[in-house]
């Protein structure tokens, strides 16, 4: 049994997290660092042999247990993340011998950990619990110098992923992506428009981590900079690349990527619901290999003239929210250059 939960799933972040209520009935059942499924019934999933017509929405190991009191009832709030909390949480020293790719890398530092959470391997070819998405992008470059000394080796995993256009995110199992932003073609009809089902819409310029020079320096080569007109302080960023081979115009990218992420405005718009409704499920058929949830990374058209709003944005965050009553989800866009 269940009370409320909260769900959330985000580029910035490479853990789902998840907020979960239950009566305090519960608390033998739940305990830190079990796996909790989160999973949504909906009549029209396939195939036939899930007889419970359910989707997973997400898979976290727990982080911590607490029983809650108040004036009107006792329960417990549950807090997890992805099993990839494991790796990002670690800390230790090593470094990549061999030359190897970013995605070999990745497969090397992640297997052991998700496989000891009793993650299933994702469905790839090579059975790993890291999978290049789109599964027909390009292959990975290869990594020249990869060493870290006490700290986690994600944070430089997510800096090489970003040189190479990927960002590093949960699924829904709890195995990695390494995903290219935007360039899947969904067919699954996601949009946003003038609807009763709209919540609400709030529309955010945030300067709070915005910079007037933005410095990449790397290799050889002098460094990269660049400068946002539109913040008028004197704050500068500065990122040193330690890949002694990094060219150019990866140099120029991560600086102009940088700079379009923390100046672009975000639209964070509420509607009702985890998702397609169900009788545009029902519609298809066929769910195998379809999205249902708003997810991130979906480059959706956007037309609320009420707001001034008439785009193609990418969805970089989502917030599920659900109790007893009703279900929402938060969903966060900005322009797609914001993460290329």
């Amino acid at each position: 049994m269940w009370r409320k939960i909260k769900v959330r799933k985000s580029l910035d972040e490479i853990c789902h997290y998840m907020e979960l209520e239950t009566p305090a009935s519960e608390r033998s059942k739940i305990h830190k660092h079990d796996k909790v499924e989160v999973c949504v019934h909906s009549e029209y999933v396939t195939p036939d042999d899930n007889p419970k017509k359910t989707k997973r929405l997400t898979t976290v190991m727990v982080d911590a247990v607490t029983d809650v009191t108040d004036t009107a009832q006792k329960g417990l709030l549950i807090i997890g993340r992805s099993p990839a909390r494991d790796i990002i949480d670690s800390v230790w020293s090593d470094r990549v011998a061999n030359l190897q790719s970013l995605e070999e890398i990745a497969k090397t530092i992640a297997n052991p950990f998700l496989e000891a959470n009793g993650i299933e391997k994702a469905n790839s070819e090579d059975g790993n619990h890291v999978q290049r998405m789109p599964t027909d992008s390009p292959e990975t470059k290869p990594v020249y110098s990869f060493s870290w000394e006490a700290e986690s080796p994600w944070q430089k995993l997510i800096a090489a992923a970003d040189n190479q256009g990927y960002i590093f995110t949960s699924n829904e199992a709890g195995n990695l992506y390494l995903w290219k932003v935007a360039v899947n073609k969904r067919d699954e009809g996601f949009s946003l428009e003038e609807d009763p089902n709209i919540r609400s819409i709030q529309i955010t310029e945030n300067g709070a981590e915005q910079f007037h020079e933005y410095v990449v320096k790397g290799g050889s080569h002098p460094s990269a900079r660049q400068i946002d007109d539109t913040c008028t302080n004197k704050r500068i960023l500065t990122i040193n690349l330690t890949d002694p081979f990094v060219d150019e115009d990866t140099l120029l990218r991560r600086a102009l990527t940088e700079l379009r992420r923390r100046k672009d405005k975000r639209i964070t718009v509420t509607v009702s619901g985890w998702g397609l409704s169900e009788s545009h499920i029902k519609a298809w058929g066929n769910t195998y290999q379809k999205e249902i949830f708003w997810n991130p990374n979906f480059l959706i058209p956007i037309n609320i003239p009420s707001a001034g709003l008439d785009d193609k944005l990418l969805i970089s965050q989502v917030e599920y929210q659900a109790d007893a009553s009703s279900v929402t989800t938060a969903i966060t866009l900005v322009k797609r250059e914001a993460y290329t």
